[in-house]
């Protein structure tokens, strides 16, 4: 398999196993146990990879009972999360038109009942070759899903919440553009991952094409090759909404809070850790290279 970031990782690598030996070394010193704990939400290969520029995107979407709306991107990688209530999905083989964030909650067509996916509370579903068409709610009660694509899209602005009068609300947690992708076939991974005191996030999850938002708690970015970003929540909430990613200035560090982002690039690391003793949850998606 071809190292596809070999001019940039070298020093990344380098810079990143010495700086966690170091932040390893101190958690000893203090009698603590930096602990991480990783779970996979989800996981989508593409074979034929995925062409730049990228959109990467974490939505939370609630469909109202009833509620129906277009949900189609152009071809990339979807994972759907149910959270509670059941969703239905209608898939083709094929996608064509790409759709913004605010035509998501434009009129529907009529699904294809023959051709629609019952995806209960506690399930996930994803979709690679095959693409959605239009989500619903066929039950009683409210349907909360976890809505997380990467697919080709030149980079513009995206609605960030919105309520229609049809039932649909949509919420970006997290977004970013991409104008790199690691070349040939792909993985695009989906995780959560919670930082015990000091702990510092795995080198795997620490080198672009990575997008992460913390879902709660405090981490620090330390920039160690490459162009790092970072938006602060709107507010210190669950759920708040982050501003604009900006760029981390080289030797600096920056902490983010509960609804924050940060965004790696391809050719870019970091160092990003748990400064506190309360543990940090975040949510991350990365788009690696794979045989």
């Amino acid at each position: 398999m071809r190292d596809h970031d070999s001019v940039h990782r070298p020093l990344s690598r380098r810079v990143l196993l010495a700086a966690s030996a170091a932040l390893l070394s101190q958690n000893t010193e203090r009698g603590i146990a930096a602990t991480v704990e990783r779970e996979q939400i989800a996981a989508v290969e593409r074979s034929d990879g995925l062409e730049p520029p990228l959109t990467l995107g974490i939505a939370k979407v609630v469909l109202q009972p009833g509620a129906m709306a277009r949900a189609a991107i152009p071809l990339g990688a979807r994972m759907i999360a149910v959270e509670s209530g059941v969703l239905a999905v209608a898939v083709a083989s094929t996608v064509a038109e790409p759709l913004s964030a605010k035509e998501f909650s434009l009129l529907a067509p009529e699904s294809d009942l023959n051709d629609e996916l019952f995806v209960p509370a506690g399930t996930t579903i994803t979709f690679g070759s095959r693409g959605v068409t239009t989500v619903r709610n066929p039950g009683a009660r409210s349907v909360v899903a976890l809505d997380v694509v990467v697919y080709r899209e030149e980079p513009r602005p995206m609605a960030r919440a919105f309520t229609t009068e049809e039932g649909v609300s949509f919420q970006l947690l997290a977004s970013a553009h991409a104008t790199e992708a690691p070349p040939g076939r792909v993985a695009v991974t989906l995780e959560r991952v919670r930082l015990g005191a000091l702990a510092a996030l795995p080198a795997d999850l620490s080198v672009g094409l990575t997008l992460a938002r913390v879902d709660a708690g405090t981490i620090e970015v330390r920039p160690a090759a490459g162009e790092v970003f970072a938006a602060r929540a709107a507010a210190s909430a669950p759920y708040s909404m982050p501003g604009s990613l900006e760029p981390i200035s080289a030797g600096t560090a920056r902490e983010v809070t509960a609804g924050g982002v940060v965004f790696l690039p391809m050719g870019s690391s970091s160092v990003i850790a748990n400064p506190r003793q309360r543990p940090a949850d975040l949510m991350t998606l990365a788009v690696r290279e794979t045989a």
